[in-house]
């Protein structure tokens, strides 16, 4: 049984003030600190679901915060600026179930602590007319490439989209959104347990072959929306081909399969980005 966890930080317990989830900031040492505390939750909990491999992904920013050394030796750790961001190295096909730690609730959302989607220059991501967030558009990727979500950790803004969009997937709430930048955590050792009994049962599904656990798939067209802070952004975005500028600042597109769709999605936003 070989797992993926893809492990970010805004949801992480303990976690509510956008600050110290940038390097630089006095917090941030912090931060990483609780954010090893959950990947390594999670690493643990999957071994003792029954996990032969596990692969953790460091889905955060610039993508290298998770300390190497600080990690359970039993994982291995892809780090760095990666061309498919959060769900780099799914494409090898070596996967049965994947873990999301530490996950936020979508752009726009009225409550989920540090909520956004990709970066803050996106206000509303929508797939099929649905608002969803990052969760939604990884779990899409690896959809097609027939690998379930199993776990998603976060906040409970968080675990009410994941229960409506990925309901089969365990869900872990490790704290209370109180608004944007607040949040009622959990102590980080009780936030632990709960991660490590979340991955442990989802990989004892996987490892069990519970029918339930399936894939997030979508029927062609898979109708994608992105709006922007400001129509610049979207001007750029709709350089890209099949990319519709849509209203005042937003756009649009259809793709055939969810490897696509994820791939134009992470093109359009980085586009979007390089807007003043």
């Amino acid at each position: 049984m070989r797992v993926y966890v893809s492990v970010d930080m805004e949801g992480i317990g303990g976690i509510s003030h956008p600050a110290p989830t940038h390097r630089g900031d006095d917090g941030y040492p912090a931060a990483v600190e609780l954010m090893v505390g959950e990947a390594n939750a999670a690493i643990e909990g999957a071994f003792a679901g029954g996990a032969e491999e596990v692969v953790v992904e460091d889905s955060h920013g610039s993508m290298f915060n998770l300390a190497p050394a600080a990690l359970d030796p039993r994982a291995r750790l892809v780090q760095g600026q990666k061309p498919l961001s959060m769900v780099e190295g799914a494409a090898e096909g070596r996967f049965e179930v994947a873990l999301f730690i530490g996950y936020h609730a979508r752009a726009g959302h009225p409550r989920g602590t540090l909520a956004h989607t990709q970066s803050g220059a996106q206000t509303l991501t929508t797939i099929g007319g649905r608002a969803v967030g990052e969760y939604a558009f990884n779990a899409l990727y690896l959809g097609a490439l027939g690998l379930p979500v199993g776990l998603v950790t976060g906040d409970d803004a968080l675990a009410d989209e994941v229960a409506a969009f990925l309901p089969w997937a365990e869900r872990a709430v490790v704290k209370r959104a109180v608004g944007r930048s607040a949040a009622d955590s959990l102590h980080p050792s009780l936030a632990g347990d709960l991660v490590r009994a979340g991955a442990r049962r989802a990989v004892e599904r996987a490892v069990a072959g519970d029918p339930a656990l399936i894939p997030l798939r979508r029927e062609p067209p898979i109708e994608v929306g992105i709006e922007f802070d400001h129509g610049g952004r979207a001007d750029l975005a709709a350089v890209l081909p099949g990319l519709r500028r849509v209203g005042d600042r937003g756009v649009s597109f259809a793709a055939d399969d969810g490897l696509t769709a994820y791939r134009l999605f992470i093109c359009a936003v980085r586009l979007g980005s390089l807007a003043p």
